[in-house]
C-alpha cells in the first residue's frame, strides 16, 4: 500500500517537475535576452561619453548651417567627421530599436535629450545627402528613432485626462 502511494505521487510529481523545469527556463531565456540587449546598448553606449566622440558632438551640437548647401560650401573635414561619428553613432540606435534590440524606454532614459536635440540640426544636411545622392537611407534610422523618441516624450509630457464619470 505505502509502495503504491508513493508511485503515485511520483506519476504526479513527476510530470510537474518537468513542467516546472520549463518554466523556469523560460523565465530564464526571457532575462537573458533582457539583459543582452541591455548589454549590445550599453556597449554601444559606452563610446557617448569617449573623449573623441564629446568633441564631435560639440562640434555638430553649435553648427550653424540651416541648409545642406550652406553646410556644403562652409563645412571643414572636422564637420565631416562630426556628421558621421555622431549620426553614425544615432543611427545605429535607431536600428536597435527598429530591431526591437533596444527598448525605447532604455533609450530615452539614456539619451532623449541628445536625440531630440542633434536631429534637428543634422537633418537638413540628411536631407541634402538623400537628395544630392539619390539615396533615401541616409540616417534612416537616426531620423526613426528621432520621431519614436519625440513621440514618446509627447506621450508622456501630456497630463492624464481626467476620467469621466459617465454622467452628464
Amino acid at each position: 500500500m505505502l509502495e503504491a502511494t508513493i508511485q503515485r505521487v511520483l506519476a504526479i510529481a513527476a510530470p510537474l517537475a518537468v513542467t516546472l523545469g520549463v518554466i523556469i527556463a523560460i523565465l530564464q531565456l526571457r532575462n537573458q535576452t533582457r539583459l543582452r540587449q541591455l548589454e549590445i546598448v550599453m556597449r554601444l553606449y559606452s563610446s557617448f561619453g569617449q573623449e573623441d566622440f564629446v568633441r564631435h558632438y560639440n562640434r555638430l551640437s553649435s553648427w550653424k548651417f540651416k541648409t545642406y548647401a550652406q553646410y556644403r560650401k562652409k563645412a571643414t573635414r572636422e564637420d565631416a567627421a562630426a556628421l558621421f561619428v555622431v549620426g553614425v553613432f544615432f543611427e545605429n540606435m535607431g536600428l536597435l530599436l527598429k530591431r526591437g534590440l533596444a527598448p525605447i524606454a532604455l533609450l530615452d532614459d539614456l539619451l532623449s535629450g541628445p536625440i531630440l536635440q542633434t536631429w534637428p540640426i543634422l537633418s537638413p544636411i540628411a536631407l541634402g545627402l538623400r537628395q544630392t545622392q539619390n539615396h533615401a537611407a541616409w540616417f534612416e534610422w537616426f531620423e526613426y528613432l528621432h520621431n519614436q523618441m519625440a513621440a514618446r516624450v509627447a506621450r508622456l509630457d501630456k497630463p492624464p485626462r481626467p476620467r469621466s464619470s459617465g454622467r452628464a
